[in-house]
């Protein structure tokens, strides 16, 4: 049954060239059409046979799910400004081809050859893994390349390969995270989103603007002093019992990745992040441990959370300062507003059918961890961005990006909510996609208002 379901993803993969020949809206309208096919049609003479009993008793059926994915790309592609001919058909297409390529022969292979399981999910393979990079690198280029005709050497002198390189591996490293239920449904927004900063123009590649691609020797002094830095202020944090061992080393890398990705600007915005949820997570602890709320291993952060809210931060740091910067806003509002909401004396509501809940319960939103939240979104960009970066204040800019931040804010809480429910996905991997598709409105609005 599951070579026959990936089969199917496979053959559904090849539409991907249609997008060359499709207007944006025609995609959309026939993945409509798909996703009412397989929702109501496809029962009647066949999708029983490939559906798994664990689908039937949730009600959720992941071949509904695809054509839904699938419009979202398409949706969100739509609103990429690029000079380049069929780029934005061409970014949603390879992120589609990762999703029927990269995934189906994942799973087919990892079935077929077993091997090692990954440290973190022992239900996926090395050898898995390894065929969703390889399979998915190969299917994205080549729809990437056939979409934008672009020729192979057009490739090689620009920055495509890399990025999309980058885009199969973080896909690939989402997609295997544990506590999914449908694997399917996350890791293709981090692929558009990633994809979406490729440059088919040499000198705009993503690597001549790192900090470390031009740093002199006066900076070189400062690179070698962040990285020193970076280490003892990780030693100090998990001595003081801020952060567990594993979090601890994924955090060094996350500081590592950033200094040489943006320099001491950067590095100063992650810093005011770790201060800002730190400071919230041990505010008024006692409170949150008579309530039994209290963040789990005595408010130590661990691998999960360090993971789930740096992971887009350090990739997208090295695209786009700003929305790297913005990202981080939205984790230290979400941080904010749910340690400071577990706090609360007032009432805590849900957003689906505003009943009152339990302060902590995951999703609910009250007044004081609502202000909290907000106000964190304002004061964290006011101070990344227009004084650690120098910019001059722009307030349509300002506003523009504290309003983008404040909806993937709200929209965060009601999803949180709705897998509370169904678990579909795990809360770690929202947070993930959440973050990367910010950081792609952002830096697609921000391209509007530079021209």
């Amino acid at each position: 049954m599951m070579f026959l379901r990936k089969l199917i993803h496979l053959l559904m993969g090849f539409f991907t060239l249609a997008l060359k020949y499709i207007s944006p809206l025609f995609a959309l309208i026939c993945a409509g059409v798909a996703f009412l096919h397989n929702l109501y049609i496809f029962p009647l003479y066949g999708r029983k046979k490939i559906e798994k009993k664990e689908e039937r008793q949730k009600g959720y059926y992941a071949i509904v799910s695809y054509p839904v994915v699938v419009f979202l790309l398409i949706l969100f592609a739509i609103y990429i400004k690029s000079p380049i001919k069929g780029f934005q058909m061409a970014v949603a297409g390879a992120s589609w081809a990762i999703l029927a390529f990269g995934d189906s022969t994942s799973a087919i292979f990892g079935s077929l050859f077993k091997g090692f399981k990954l440290p973190y999910n022992k239900d996926k393979t090395f050898v898995g893994a390894i065929s969703f990079i390889i399979f998915g690198f190969i299917s994205s280029l080549l729809v990437f390349l056939f979409i934008t005709e672009k020729s192979f050497s057009d490739a090689f002198k620009s920055d495509i390969f890399i990025v999309l390189l980058i885009a199969v591996i973080i896909s690939s490293l989402v997609e295997s995270l544990s506590g999914q239920f449908d694997d399917n449904i996350g890791f293709p927004f981090v692929a558009l989103s990633i994809i979406s900063f490729a440059s088919l123009d040499p000198s705009k590649s993503f690597l001549n603007s790192l900090y470390i691609s031009s740093i002199d020797r006066k900076d070189l002094n400062i690179f070698i002093f962040l990285m020193i830095f970076n280490l003892f202020f990780t030693l100090i944090s998990y001595l003081k019992k801020w952060i567990d061992l594993k979090g601890s080393l994924f955090g060094f890398l996350i500081g590592c990745g950033v200094i040489i990705s943006t320099g001491l600007k950067g590095y100063l915005v992650l810093i005011l992040f770790f201060i800002l949820a730190n400071f919230s997570t041990l505010y008024g602890r006692k409170v949150k441990r008579l309530r039994g709320i209290e963040e789990l291993n005595e408010g130590k952060r661990g691998i999960e959370s360090v993971f789930s809210k740096g992971l887009a931060p350090l990739i997208l740091s090295f695209f786009s300062f700003e929305a790297f910067v913005l990202t981080l806003s939205f984790y230290a509002s979400d941080t904010v507003a749910t340690e400071f909401g577990k706090t609360t004396k007032g009432k805590t509501f849900s957003l689906l059918n505003f009943k009152k809940v339990n302060p902590g319960f995951v999703g609910g939103v009250s007044l004081k961890g609502t202000l909290s939240g907000l106000f964190s979104i304002l004061i964290f960009n006011y101070l990344s961005i227009f004084i650690i970066k120098g910019d001059f204040f722009d307030l349509r800019i300002y506003l523009s990006c504290s309003m983008i931040v404040i909806i993937f804010f709200i929209i965060e809480s009601i999803l949180n909510e709705l897998n509370k429910k169904h678990l579909v996905t795990s809360k770690w991997v929202i947070h993930i996609v959440l973050g990367f598709l910010l950081g792609f409105f952002i830096n697609q609005t921000l391209m509007r208002f530079s021209n």
